[in-house]
């Protein structure tokens, strides 16, 4: 079994490894990995790592650091177990709905560390073989920000989220539909975590535009001059194993 905190440290990050299951309250088995970030202290908050290892045979390690980033690859490789967790019902406002689900056959990666003053968890996708955070980097590139990249286009990032100055053609169809336009809204119409939200916002042929500010409680407030395409990165969506974390 792999030394994490030693790993953990080398990257210059904090972690605390439990002895039982994160939120009991979420899954039911025992044996699977789970993982989330979690803050200490009340004045000076600090934000670091916890990771309950869940069965003894599960194998998680680190496979890559970077000191400079603050980021690390982490593997994480168990059996398929199923286990039940719990969602909103939207009309109690309670976590009622039983949910039967099962941890993947296939490892898993996430690159994790900090990102600007806060810490991040992303699971990586599986295509390619990807042991370094350089690769894990790229891989969460969008294939239309790397083509945009090799033209030297002036591509932002906030978070999870990327924006491409818009072409002449996207431009001319924003000014014609600019009455949609909608003011101080989240990207993604996300209702959970912390949104990113926008100052302008417009959603053509299922491509979304935004202008001016945007602004995020973990981001420094990023500002746009013009009209930018906004595409998120490739990580995956459906984390198993991280407990309670959303972005």
């Amino acid at each position: 079994m792999q030394d994490l905190k030693k790993w953990f440290q080398k990257a210059k990050l904090s972690l605390k490894l439990e002895r039982e299951p994160l939120s009991p309250r979420m899954t039911s088995n025992r044996d699977i990995f789970q993982m989330t970030i979690a803050v200490r202290g009340k004045k000076n908050k600090r934000e670091y790592f916890k990771i309950y290892y869940g069965d003894e045979d599960n194998d998680i390690r680190v496979i890559d650091v970077d000191p400079d980033t603050q980021q690390l690859i982490l593997l994480v490789r168990e059996p398929p177990r199923e286990f039940k967790t719990y969602k909103m019902n939207e009309k109690t406002g309670l976590y009622d709905i039983e949910v039967t689900r099962k941890t993947p056959s296939l490892s898993r990666k996430y690159l994790l560390g900090m990102d600007e003053t806060h810490l991040f968890i992303s699971e990586l996708p599986q295509e390619g073989a990807i042991n370094k955070i350089k690769e894990a980097h790229k891989i969460l590139k969008p294939e239309y920000i790397i083509k945009s990249e090799k033209d030297n286009r002036r591509i932002k990032r906030q978070g999870e989220w990327f924006f491409i100055p818009v072409s002449t053609e996207e431009q001319e169809l924003i000014e014609k539909n600019e009455n949609f336009i909608e003011k101080k809204v989240p990207i993604g119409r996300t209702v959970q975590g912390n949104v990113h939200t926008a100052d302008e916002l417009l959603i053509l042929e299922d491509k979304t535009y935004v202008n001016c500010k945007i602004r995020h409680i973990e981001h420094k407030t990023l500002k746009l001059r013009g009209w930018f395409r906004v595409l998120k990165n490739t990580e995956v969506q459906n984390r198993i194993g991280v407990i309670d974390w959303i972005d």
